[in-house]
């Protein structure tokens, strides 16, 4: 028989009690993100909620908790092409080095963020996420002492910015995407090819897997970036420098 061993701190039991051993292994027990199946403590105990009769033998699917692909592979060693729960994030900062470094540091707490602030990209909603960072990069590039008043005393994100910011703005999270897409050893259509293939040893393959879950939420930013700059009225329009620009990371 086949023991598990299974972490409880998510369901608050005391640290010197946060491990059981589960008498069910592979294969007759895999874990899924999308599944109801659970295991849950009662009473001091571990027990295996099913959602569904079983018969002798047949495989249990149990959820493995809201985590993100880089978790679950970290925890369990394995990669969920159907997590609904993966994400990655980006991380954008106001320049310290900024003379309204201070108003804008209090623009975006007001608003719910940070002077660093990590926006999570969800697997699906990348352009959502595109859309909520918008507004933080926008006041980075305010440069006008008048305009910044009118963003202190007004409520909500920011004022307007001009036609050059915004695209200034657009641009920056372009350039910023494809370095990052850059940084992989190796591209989307080449992770394709190689598990296409299917003659990467395991470990190499899970990690492939994984980067390429990666890769596919930096392109739909991308997109989602392209197509705010395709929305935009008049492309003729130039980015307007900016001295104390947001950094992305």
């Amino acid at each position: 028989m086949k023991c598990l061993s299974v972490t409880l701190g998510k369901f608050k039991v005391s640290l010197a009690r946060r491990f059981a051993l589960v008498p069910l292994g592979p294969p007759l027990l895999t874990y899924k993100s999308n599944c109801k199946a659970m295991l849950t403590a009662v009473d001091g105990s571990v027990r295996l909620l099913v959602d569904r009769p079983y018969k002798a033998g047949e495989p249990i699917i149990v959820w493995c908790g809201p985590q993100p692909n880089s978790r679950l592979l970290l925890n369990y060693g394995f990669v969920d092409e159907d997590n609904p729960y993966d994400r990655i994030a980006i991380e954008a900062s106001l320049n310290t080095e900024d003379p309204q470094y201070q108003e804008k540091r209090m623009v975006a707490q007001r608003n719910g963020k940070l002077a660093i602030q990590k926006f999570q990209v969800c697997v699906g909603k990348e352009k959502e996420t595109i859309s909520e960072m918008l507004p933080y990069l926008r006041l980075g590039y305010i440069s006008d002492p008048d305009e910044m008043q009118c963003i202190l005393s007004s409520e909500g994100d920011t004022c307007p910015v001009s036609p050059c910011s915004e695209r200034a703005v657009l641009d920056q999270l372009v350039v910023y995407l494809k370095s990052r897409l850059a940084g992989y050893p190796t591209t989307l259509d080449e992770d394709e090819a190689m598990l296409a293939e299917g003659s990467l040893e395991p470990k190499k393959e899970v990690a492939t897997r994984l980067v390429r879950l990666e890769k596919k939420m930096l392109h739909g930013c991308l997109q989602a970036a392209n197509e705010f700059i395709s929305g935009l009225p008049d492309h003729t329009v130039s980015p307007c420098p900016a001295l104390y620009a947001p950094e992305l990371k």
